[in-house]
């Protein structure tokens, strides 16, 4: 008899209370070895309106805020404390009530910065020194596994945007493709073995051996792909979207052994100064069924335990409405996390709606910590060194 960790759990909460596992010992126990463990990174590009992702619908101070953005409280998908999603996202209501959606609340930095580059870049590389902004932090990650890989892809980058600078590490290199079933190689092997026979091995030129080399990488990712994705199933379940396509194609290739540990994509569109409501109800949307069909995906093939998927954004927006019926730029907003190694439930208080800086919401968690929680709990590796100073993890892994 097989039994998961769904199950150990609910069975040990009936055991005696010295017979029950510590829950370290079981998280481990059943937790997917670290180099099997994948890591899914989804940017809501543009500052989302995490006050109208997950809503603290039981405070006047809302709906006095937002007249006329202020979702009526019938239409709230409810969690706890006070706060619920916005009602796009009731397919991820699976993933909260099986205990594998973590919901960060009030997550940012000090001194916000509201630019779009600027911010995203703070957020890609962990740093607030310009100076240092050549890498990101999952790349930095990457970097101090490289020597686990051995001849796979460690990351994939999907989507129509350039890579990630989060992605971004001093030797690992990681390619990035707009779409994983299409991504070939004109010339395929044939190409890349007269490139090596015309610089012999050895180019003595540095621009030919980049060119050889990244020749090298992109056949080599090309035929990757192609094996992880033979024989994989339809995208049953899945939205007809662009998210929805790339969360189904990430499924495919963890099950079709890729190998990386690290997968990115994005969502675009959440930049909502003016006429916000029907904009941001359709990004809602799509974000919760592509979501709602990744999590069920991962569940019904016993993929769940072995893959954790985090969302993030720039920054959120004003408390206050403004007079084109949008939102401008602001500061603290929500962040989720979702898989079966996710200790589900509300981490952190929502902040306070009357307590601001400037109009915004004040932050009381550091978005780095959310970084240190993956990096060490989850990659096993020393956030310090990754991040450059220490942060505490938080109780979602």
């Amino acid at each position: 008899m097989t039994i998961d960790r769904r199950t150990f759990l609910k069975c040990s909460l009936c055991a005696p209370a010295a017979a029950v596992v510590p829950a370290v010992l079981m998280r481990a126990a059943f937790a997917a070895a670290p180099s099997d463990r994948v890591f899914v990174l989804l940017r809501l590009g543009g500052g989302n309106d995490g006050l109208n992702t997950v809503v603290p619908f039981e405070q006047d101070a809302y709906y006095n805020a937002r007249p006329a953005l202020g979702i009526g409280k019938g239409r709230i998908v409810e969690l706890a404390g006070g706060v619920g999603l916005h009602p796009g996202l009731a397919p991820m209501r699976a993933a909260w009530e099986a205990g594998d959606l973590a919901v960060l609340q009030g997550v940012g930095y000090e001194r916000p910065d509201r630019s779009h580059f600027v911010s995203t870049d703070i957020w890609h590389t962990a740093s607030r020194d310009p100076q240092s902004r050549r890498t990101g932090w999952a790349g930095r990650a990457l970097d101090a596994q490289a020597g686990t890989f051995g001849d796979r892809i460690p990351a994939l980058h999907l989507g129509d945007e350039p890579l990630s600078l989060a992605l971004v590490g001093e030797t690992v290199v990681v390619p990035s493709v707009r779409d994983a079933e299409r991504f070939t190689v004109r010339g395929g092997a044939k190409a890349a073995a007269i490139l090596e026979r015309l610089t012999n091995g050895k180019s003595g030129s540095d621009i030919l051996e980049t060119i050889r080399g990244s020749a090298r990488r992109a056949y080599r990712t090309s035929e990757r792909l192609s094996e992880s994705l033979k024989g994989t199933r339809e995208r049953a379940g899945y939205p007809q979207t662009p998210l929805g396509r790339r969360l189904w194609q990430i499924a495919r290739l963890v099950e079709g052994g890729l190998g990386a540990r690290i997968y990115a994509a994005s969502l675009d569109g959440f930049d909502t100064h003016s006429r916000q409501a029907p904009v941001h109800d359709a990004l809602m949307s799509t974000l919760g069924s592509a979501l709602g069909a990744f999590y069920d995906d991962l569940k019904r093939n016993g993929m769940n335990d072995r893959v954790v998927l985090m969302t993030y954004s720039e920054f959120g927006r004003r408390v206050k409405e403004n007079r084109s019926l949008g939102t401008d730029h602001g500061a603290a907003a929500p962040m989720f996390v979702m898989g079966g190694a996710a200790q589900g439930g509300l981490v952190g208080d929502h902040p306070s709606l009357t307590d601001l800086r400037d109009g915004d919401l004040k932050h009381h968690t550091d978005f780095r910590q959310a970084y240190a929680t993956i990096l060490e709990r989850w990659f096993d590796v020393d956030a310090r060194k990754i991040l450059g100073a220490k942060y505490a993890p938080l109780p979602f892994l």
